[in-house]
């Protein structure tokens, strides 16, 4: 990686919240933490990110509720979606820039090489 990238972390779960932000700044990434979805667009008003890297089930705005928004404020956003449920994904298009699922628990190694991949496109 050249420059520090940004990501943006929305995540409702402390637990997870924690264990993601270790693993993204163990690589050498700049991490955003949003809680929900509204913390989330205020970050991305105020602040250049990279890629943000989003729960699908949160109270308030769900991932893909977030997406929608934050490519009226950023339409160039690379997304990455996490998600504890398999179901949560049936019948979505993941594809067309709506960004790539990661399950839950998420691997570091899985997780930085999404994220690189998104990086690079």
């Amino acid at each position: 990686m050249n420059p520090p990238f940004t990501i943006l972390l929305v995540e409702d779960d402390s637990a997870v919240r924690d264990v993601v932000v270790q693993i993204l700044l163990s690589k050498g990434f700049q991490v955003l933490v949003a809680t929900d979805g509204y913390e989330a667009i205020r970050l991305l008003v105020a602040q250049h990110v990279d890629v943000m890297l989003t729960d699908i089930m949160m109270p308030g705005l769900s991932g893909y509720e977030l997406a929608a928004q934050a490519r009226l404020i950023r339409p160039a956003l690379r997304i990455l979606y996490t998600t504890g449920y398999d179901g949560q994904a049936a019948g979505r298009d993941m594809a067309g820039g709506y960004g790539k699922l990661l399950p839950k628990p998420v691997r570091a190694d899985e997780l930085v090489s999404e994220i690189l991949h998104l990086l690079k496109a």
